[in-house]
Order: C-alpha cells, then sequence, then structure tokens
C-alpha cells in the first residue's frame, strides 16, 4: 500500500513518519513545496505549490492513500488579514489541487484522510460535543468548514473520504504545550481568562495511531473528533500542569490582556470545546493517554527528571545484516567519531558485545581528557542494543540503539538520554553548550556512516 503524505515535515506529520516506518509501514510519498528538503527516512519526495496551483498527477500514481495534513498554523503570529487568507487558503487550494488532480487520473486513490479542526464547532460552553453537533461561527470555524466541504463532498467515484477534527495536540517538540511551559517552570503562569473554558486535547501518539486506524480500514464513520475522551477545562489542565511541574499557578491572564496581546487569534485560548471522541470510542479504538495527567507525565518525563533526549534518524541503502554487526562492533566507534574528541577504544570484558558487556574508553571533551566506562545493558541481534556510562563526563548517559529492516536498506535510530554534572544549575550553564557539542558530534557520525556505506 502506497501512501503519500502532505505536511509530513509538521510536528504531527514528523511523528507520523516515526510511528509509520518503525511499525513497517514504509512504502511512502511525500509532497513538500521546498525542492530541497532532506527526510531521515526513505521517502519519495515529490514537489508541489499548492498557491499556484501546480501538482504533477506523477505524484499521485500508485497511491492508495492520500493523508492530508498541510495548512497555515494558526497559532504562529497575530491574524492580520495576510494571515488569516494564508490559513484559509493553505487549506482550501491545496485540497482543491489535491482533487483536482485526482479527477485527471485513470486509477486515482481509494482513500483520501484529511485533517480538520475542532475549531469547526465555535464557542459552545459545556456543551458535550461529537461529530453530529451544529458547526459553530467565527473564522476558524468558517476556514474548516470550506476545508471539510471540499474533502466529503468531492464527487469522485470510487474514492472514500474521512477526516479527523484534531484537537489541542500535545508534544515532547513542539505545539502548544512547548509554548507554555516557560511560564509554568518560572511559576508565574495561571488561568486564562475565567479558567471555565474546556479544553479538548490529545497526545500526538494517540493522534497518529488515529490516522493509522483510519489507514487500516477500521474506520466505519466519515467525521472523527481527534481529542482524548479527557476534555477538562482550562482551570483543571492549568492545575495539572501545575501540580506535574511542582510549580504555583497563582497568575491568571485576564481575558481582556488576551484579547490585546493576541487580537482575534485569542479565541484559540478562550473559546470553550468540550469535543467527545464518540466515534473513535464506538469503533473500538483503544487510547494510550485517556487522561491529563498520564499524557504529561509521559511527556515531561526527562523534563522533569533533569534529563535531556537526543533522537537521530538516519536510513542506510544496506541489509540490516550487513550495517548491524558496523555498529556493535565498538572498534568502529572510532571510525564515526571526530577526530578531534581524540576518542579511543581501551578494551572490554567480553570477546563480542553482550548483555552485560564492560567497555573502556578515552577521549578528549574541550581539550580535557577523560575517561569512560559503559555497560551493555540490553543486547537483542539484529534489533537493538542499549549502552549506559557507568563512568565519565555525564551523569546520566543512556543510549539506545535500534535497527529496523526496510524493504531495500536499514532504518537507524539513535536515542539518547542523558544529563548534564552538577544538576538543574549544570543545566542552565552548560546545557546549550553540551546540546550544541551533540549535534555536531552526531552530524558528524551521519556523514561518515553515510560515507561508509557507500563505499561498500
Amino acid at each position: 500500500m502506497k501512501i503519500l503524505i502532505t505536511g509530513a515535515s509538521g510536528l504531527v506529520g514528523q511523528q507520523m513518519l516515526e510511528n509509520f516506518f518503525e511499525s513497517g509501514i514504509t512504502d511512502i510519498r511525500v509532497l513538500t513545496r521546498n525542492k530541497n528538503q532532506e527526510f531521515a527516512f526513505p521517502v519519495e519526495v515529490f514537489q508541489w505549490d499548492p498557491a499556484q496551483a501546480q501538482l504533477g498527477s506523477e505524484a499521485l500514481e500508485g497511491v492508495d492513500t492520500i493523508i492530508h495534513l498541510a495548512g497555515e498554523s494558526v497559532a504562529e503570529g497575530r491574524w492580520t488579514q495576510n494571515k488569516k487568507d494564508k490559513i484559509l487558503n493553505s487549506r482550501v487550494n491545496s485540497t482543491r489541487l489535491l482533487m483536482d488532480t485526482i479527477r485527471t487520473m485513470d486509477k486515482p486513490p481509494r482513500k483520501f484522510i484529511s485533517a480538520s479542526a475542532i475549531g469547526i464547532y465555535g464557542d459552545c460552553g459545556d456543551e458535550a460535543l461529537d461529530s453530529l453537533s451544529r458547526v459553530g461561527e467565527g473564522f476558524l470555524a468558517d476556514v474548516c468548514k470550506q476545508w471539510e466541504e471540499l474533502t466529503l463532498n468531492h464527487g469522485i467515484e470510487g474514492l472514500e473520504s474521512q477526516l479527523i477534527r484534531v484537537g489541542i495536540v500535545l508534544a515532547k517538540n513542539g505545539g502548544a504545550l512547548k509554548k507554555m511551559l516557560p511560564p509554568f517552570k518560572m511559576g508565574v503562569a495561571g488561568n486564562l481568562g475565567n479558567g471555565k473554558q474546556y479544553m479538548s486535547w490529545i497526545h500526538i501518539e494517540d493522534l497518529v495511531e488515529q490516522f493509522k486506524f483510519l489507514l487500516e480500514g477500521k474506520g466505519t464513520q466519515q467525521i472523527y473528533n481527534g481529542v482524548s475522551p479527557g476534555a477538562l477545562t482550562n482551570a483543571a489542565f492549568t492545575k495539572t500542569l501545575g501540580k506535574i511541574l511542582r510549580r504555583p499557578t497563582l497568575f491568571p491572564v485576564p481575558s481582556f490582556a488576551l484579547k490585546l496581546i493576541f487580537g482575534e487569534m485569542s479565541q484559540i485560548l478562550l473559546n470553550s470545546q468540550r469535543v467527545i471522541p464518540n466515534e473513535f470510542v464506538k469503533d473500538g479504538f483503544k487510547f494510550k493517554y485517556q487522561d491529563l495527567k498520564s499524557a504529561l507525565e509521559n511527556i515531561l518525563e526527562h523534563d522533569l527528571n533533569g534529563e535531556r533526549v537526543l533522537k537521530v534518524y538516519q536510513y542506510i541503502d544496506m541489509p540490516l545484516d550487513k550495517v548491524f554487526p558496523f555498529f556493535s562492533n565498538e572498534n568502529n566507534l572510532e571510525k564515526i567519531t571526530p577526530e578531534y574528541l581524540k576518542f579511543k577504544v581501551l578494551g572490554k570484558n567480553t570477546p563480542t558485545l553482550t548483555k552485560g558487556t564492560l567497555i573502556d574508553y578515552k577521549l578528549k571533551v574541550h581539550g580535557i581528557s577523560l575517561s569512560w566506562k559503559s555497560r551493555i545493558n540490553e543486547f537483542i541481534s539484529p534489533k537493538v542494543f542499549v549502552d549506559e556510562q557507568l563512568n565519565g563526563p555525564y551523569s546520566k548517559w543512556v543510549h539506545t540503539h535500534n535497527f529496523f529492516e526496510m524493504p531495500h536498506g536499514t532504518l537507524i535510530k539513535d536515542h539518547v538520554v542523558y544529563k548534564v554534572p552538577l544538576g538543574a544549575l549544570g543545566d542552565i550553564v552548560a546545557g546549550l553548550f553540551v546540546k550544541k557539542d551533540l549535534d555536531k558530534i552526531f552530524g558528524y557520525r551521519k556523514k561518515v556512516i553515510k560515507d561508509i556505506f557507500k563505499e561498500e
């Protein structure tokens, strides 16, 4: 099954690519406006320009399902008329272009799954909203109406359309939560407006699983609400987040101040939408995160422990049985580490890597000589191994190496959880410098790994 994804470089799109490739869904194309954009995954890349109605039908040839996520962010910057035009046109023009292109095809895709937004319901107080509820009024509601009209009423024979009205997406690396965290962490956050407005949220992992649920043909309806069952008021949301972060939430922001600061965009913060995912529940979808506490604890797990996370994907056009042995030989670390670190493997206590193996290294960090001892905590050939620093420059370092077999190569995933010394003070003083160093080191690794396997 070949899938085409628009908006693959966005927050949800990136999570979707990770989820799909790790779970074995690998025949994927993406549409992007930037022809030079690179993806860490082995996707086919096609260029389009919805504003200029430019899309070659070859991008859709052989595609079974389109997942349409593209659209201008509604939460970036004030809603000037120009911004509102971009929000509307990015959704309407892109959907129209896809449908018009499909109409020209002899063998069109069979399924079209689109994002929409719960903004279509408008401001509804404490009314429980499902997909059959009336649509509301206002700018966002009007945008969603036009967007959904093109998605559902296309008149193309044989093309099944479904959509997910997405709520507030909670994620580790972006979205609403990233903007909320700074004032909460500083202890200067509080209710927005009177705090009585409902917030309908969803963990990004559950949202991606919902798209996959429809992709796999498990959905029986056309319209779904992409929210968790645990909608709650802004006051309750604020209290829960503050409690998890162990910070006071005593500084409310009055409605008039939000309107003064954000203008019309403040409706995103002040409108009340108590949305329930009845259709997903009826169709048997299982939520991983049904309540806000469990969702936030998962997302903020490393923040709460003073840890940082580095995640890097790389695709190698080489079979797994050649890639895994290279990485599970500790001596090859010297080949993929920058020369300026003077990295040297001193030895290990077992003939080959296995669970429990201890490895000693030495290196230089900014001219300072350091020793490093690691233990292999997990070793499952040819899928994964995990090394943990026992002694070295970090307060914590756990590096998980995952390997995923692809049809024509191997996808490598490095997931590192680390802490700099001296706790919170050390993170404040050195955290950003360490992150830059690691980004540079892993960037070097990617380039060298690519060159090494190109030569073989």
